[in-house]
């Protein structure tokens, strides 16, 4: 199965996009993991909105993850897509939520301790999915800025 998606970026993430700006500091969305805390529980047909203020993904502790992303591409000059892939038996029950870390990877102050901490990036929310052992699935997911 392949989803395209578009992620909510989290407030966390725009804070550090300013100190990017303001600092040279800098990310990189590497990581992704997986969690069934994405849909409402009385109804897995609908999604929830995801919380730009959050700093854990829904249903934190993810039920996969975090991942290395499996690959980048774009789809225009400034719109990246993150492909993160399930193989077969990676996740078995319900899968709801999509959420994307971020590592800081620079800072210009030299032994500055930010550099390393992984932060939420952003979340996509869905209905539930219930995978098998042998399901698998390739999420495109856009980030919405």
């Amino acid at each position: 199965m392949a989803f395209t998606s578009t992620a909510l970026l989290t407030n966390e993430a725009k804070r550090r996009v300013a100190d990017m700006w303001d600092t040279g500091k800098s990310y990189m969305v590497d990581y992704f993991a997986i969690s069934s805390g994405g849909h409402d529980p009385t109804d897995p047909t609908i999604a929830l909105a995801p919380d730009p203020d959050a700093i854990v993904m829904p249903g934190d502790p993810p039920i996969f993850g975090p991942e290395p992303i499996d690959s980048k591409e774009r789809t225009s000059d400034y719109c990246p897509v993150f492909v993160c892939r399930l193989e077969p038996g990676e996740v078995v029950g319900i899968l709801s939520c999509v959420a994307l870390f971020a590592t800081i990877v620079y800072s210009p102050v030299p032994g500055d301790p930010d550099v390393g901490i992984q932060f939420l990036y952003a979340v996509h929310n869905r209905p539930a999915l219930i995978f098998t052992a042998t399901d698998s699935a390739e999420f495109r997911i856009n980030v919405f800025f």
